[in-house]
Formats: structure tokens, sequence, C-alpha cells
């Protein structure tokens, strides 16, 4: 009698430190996943034009500006250094089917490593005098 009631006993206390262990476990990995810092997606139009914008190395930033391409103009990245800022997409959306109205051009980019880049695009004609219609620059930030 002894020997089953010491052996039930040892089974209990067994099967509360394996329960115990898991909660803890269970517990930790909670914890973890909360520290883990998860990707913001930063959403940038004209009327961020001249400032500087911080991202976190992953983040993504999208960047949407108006498609002039009524008059022939075309916006096209003059500087970024992709080692920092990295472009994932390009697309253009929202185009009415007017005539006139072209819709709206989005750069999606990576934040890929720490330091600064300027991100400057320009919307111009791409024949003739190639003249210019607007400019859009930004310095990124990202740590």
């Amino acid at each position: 009698m002894k020997a089953k009631t010491s052996v039930l006993i040892i089974g209990l206390v067994a099967i509360a430190l394996i329960a115990t262990g898991t909660v803890i476990g269970v517990n930790l990995s909670s914890q973890l996943q909360k520290k883990l810092s998860t990707p913001n997606i930063i959403f940038l139009t004209e009327a961020d034009n001249n400032t500087i914008v911080s991202l976190k190395t992953g983040d993504t930033l999208n960047l949407t500006l108006q498609d002039f391409g009524d008059g022939g103009y075309v916006w096209g990245i003059v500087q970024v250094d992709e080692r920092i800022l990295s472009q994932t997409n390009q697309f253009t959306w929202g185009s009415s089917g007017l005539l006139g109205d072209f819709g709206k051009d989005t750069w999606v980019f990576t934040a890929v490593q720490t330091g600064s880049t300027l991100l400057e695009l320009r919307c111009q004609r791409p024949f003739g005098e190639q003249d210019v219609c607007q400019n859009f620059i930004v310095t990124m930030i990202i740590q």
C-alpha cells in the first residue's frame, strides 16, 4: 500500500512540475513576442515634401503622388541610396477614366539598414526641353 501511495505522490508531483514548466514557458514566449517590433507602414503624400521622416529598419514606406501624365509628365526617382531604402514596388491607381485623370503613382520602399538618405523624385517631360513640373524631396533617417 505504501508503494502505491509513493508512486501516486511521485506522479502528482511530476504532473505539477510539468504544468508549472508549461505555464512558465508560455509566459516567457508571449513576453518575447511582445519585445519583437512589428514593422510599421508609413504613408507619405505631396504634403510631406521637404520634411524629415524617421523609420526603423524593416519599416515600409508608401509614397503616393499625383500622376500628371496628361501633359506628358512622368515621375522619376532622382536620388535614393538603395542600400538604406530599397524600392520594392511601384504602381499607378485611382484613375476615374475621365480625360486628363491619370490617377496617382505609388512607390513602396523598405528600410533596409540604418543611415540616412535623400529621397528625391522629379516630375518632368522625358522629351524635348524636359521641363520640370514638380519636385518631391524628403530626408529619410533609418534607425
